[in-house]
């Protein structure tokens, strides 16, 4: 009896290491199709050019009192120091709270020459819930 369940063990230890490699193959390979480059970026590892090459741009925002909320209200987001060679890509804007999760968001074009690019939020965002502002530029 005890020569029976040592084979069976055996085979189930056996059957659990080859699902545990078939599984790793699959996620490695699912990985693998996802591209990066300076267009868009995925999942991986890999150099990514920027149009941004001289520093980060900054974001500030203004506020308004808004009587809907009954309090201040992100009224624009200004973005400032975008290079000239970043004139023409699509620039998004995320507000962000103490979790990190997103509060409001806009987006728009560079402007030709680069500078500084004003936006304002899609919706209404509390000013008191901000607590950074994410850029990104793409295309």
């Amino acid at each position: 009896m005890g020569t029976v369940l040592s084979a069976l063990a055996a085979r189930r230890t056996l059957a659990v290491v080859i699902l545990a490699l078939t599984l790793a193959g699959t996620t490695n390979g699912f990985a693998a199709t996802l591209g990066t480059g300076a267009g868009n970026l995925g999942a991986g590892n890999a150099a990514v050019g920027s149009c941004q090459a001289s520093g980060a741009p900054a974001a500030t925002y203004t506020v308004a009192y808004d009587a809907e909320l009954g309090g201040y209200a992100v009224a624009a987001v200004t973005v400032t120091g975008l290079d000239t060679s970043c004139a023409g890509k699509t620039i998004s804007l995320t507000l962000t709270g103490a979790r990190s999760d997103s509060l409001g968001a806009a987006g728009g074009t560079v402007p030709a020459g680069g500078g500084s690019l004003t936006l304002a939020p899609g919706s209404t965002v509390a000013a008191g819930g901000v607590t950074g502002v994410s850029v990104a530029i793409s295309g």
